[in-house]
């Protein structure tokens, strides 16, 4: 089924004819091809539409010629390399506001357990000191409620994909297909600055050198940033994750360590845990805050960040080796989701289909399941005795869950005797 949307053979101009027919052929989808579908949900204009194709396949010959570089297996097209993936809880904050109650945020005081992928940016496999740009990808898991892409198959999940910058160096589906045409070719910088063809993009160029020459003492260090937009009930945003005011890290390691920030949140983990505020921007009325723009950073004093949920990380041990591949297997997408949430502008159009692309290249390839946990369970069920994952020591900080007032329930009841940390 989902080859099938993925095929090269597909029909842009077809596909464009659907799309101005799209009231006629909306009342009878068992006519249209998977893949038109998705282009009727997704409102896509014959020139998104080709571009998305030419972006899928740029995306699988990345990995493919990533793979001769960093060897087997095949890792994804962009953030190859992960620094760790940590099992943390998602507690909607009780005070949040009424009209960002939708979705995943429906229940104030409601608590998902998740996976966090962290990892740097990079398509090949690079020494943690390489400037790079840091990204944070979370999956909320056992979540209710009705699948926005219906193509994806397996347990419901809610992903967050962000990185420790606010903008993009690509403003839309243009940019981008352009940008990875280059990329395909290994090619970094040709799509900014180019002699012949003459080519220069000094804002956009200015946003890469913001975003790849980033360095850092620990993945669980920096604020991270969506980038691209988001509507949530009515509400058009982007969202951030910033640690909590006052965590520190003290840690020793050595820089020259291809995996320091694998062993940056390995000490880190084994003596205490670390939290994130997850916030919300909304889109102010008559400001600067483009849907389809993604190098225009949003004014935080036009709209200010609001806190809507806490990250908690709590103390444990994730660098066993199945645990490392159930991180490699694992597939982010912002179209995971449910109810009233929905991806924003062309770049998270075409990431629906891109990523899923990849995704389905690299796990054919590395003869893998694509699967959507249900749990902090492995797949194949696996440590799920996951006492021998986290850590019974009580660090200073973060402050127990349970003495921490802003997350009592609201109904009045007693805190949960479950403290972490």
């Amino acid at each position: 089924m989902i080859r099938q949307i993925l095929s090269t053979s597909l029909r842009p101009l077809v596909v464009g004819l659907c799309l101005y027919a799209a009231p006629t052929l909306a009342n009878s989808p068992a006519e249209l091809s998977e893949f038109e579908q998705i282009a009727l949900d997704m409102e896509l204009s014959a020139q998104e539409m080709e571009a998305i194709q030419r972006a899928m396949e740029f995306g699988r010959e990345i990995s493919r010629r990533a793979e001769k570089i960093n060897g087997l297996p095949y890792r994804r097209d962009a953030h190859a390399k992960a620094t760790g993936c940590l099992r943390a809880t998602f507690s909607v904050n009780g005070d949040i506001p009424a009209h960002f109650q939708h979705s995943v945020f429906a229940e104030p005081g409601r608590e998902y357990q998740s996976w966090i992928r962290f990892s740097n940016g990079d398509m090949t496999v690079q020494p943690d000191k390489k400037g790079d740009a840091r990204g944070m990808a979370i999956k909320l898991v056992g979540i209710d409620g009705q699948k926005i892409a219906p193509e994806f198959e397996g347990p419901k999940t809610q992903d967050f994909i962000m990185t420790n910058t606010p903008a993009f160096f690509n403003r839309n589906i243009f940019d981008y297909v352009d940008n990875m045409s280059h990329l395909a070719k290994l090619e970094r910088t040709s799509w900014f600055v180019s002699l012949w063809p003459p080519r220069f993009h000094p804002k956009l160029f200015y946003r890469a050198v913001q975003t790849v020459s980033s360095e850092i003492d620990t993945p669980l260090q920096p604020q991270y940033f969506s980038m691209l937009p988001y509507q949530l009930g009515d509400s058009p945003l982007k969202f951030s994750a910033r640690p909590c005011p006052g965590m520190t890290h003290e840690i020793d390691v050595d820089r020259n360590d291809a995996d320091y920030l694998t062993e940056a949140m390995t000490q880190q983990l084994a003596t205490g845990g670390a939290c994130f505020d997850f916030m919300l921007q909304e889109k102010a009325a008559g400001a600067d805050m483009p849907i389809d723009d993604a190098s225009v950073i949003w004014s935080e004093e036009d709209s200010p960040f609001v806190p809507v949920a806490r990250i908690n990380i709590p103390p444990q041990s994730f660098a066993s080796e199945a645990q490392q591949q159930f991180c490699e297997n694992l597939s982010m997408n912002p179209w995971h989701g449910v109810d009233d949430w929905r991806p924003l502008g062309s770049l998270n159009k075409a990431r629906r289909l891109v990523y899923h692309a990849v995704s389905e290249f690299r796990h054919q390839e590395n003869e893998a399941q694509v699967f959507e946990p249900d749990s902090w369970c492995l797949e194949g069920g696996e440590e799920c005795d996951l006492s021998a994952v986290f850590h019974s020591t009580k660090p200073t900080w973060p402050l127990p869950r349970c003495f921490d007032p802003q997350y009592q329930p609201v109904d009045g009841s007693a805190p949960p005797p479950r403290c972490w940390y």
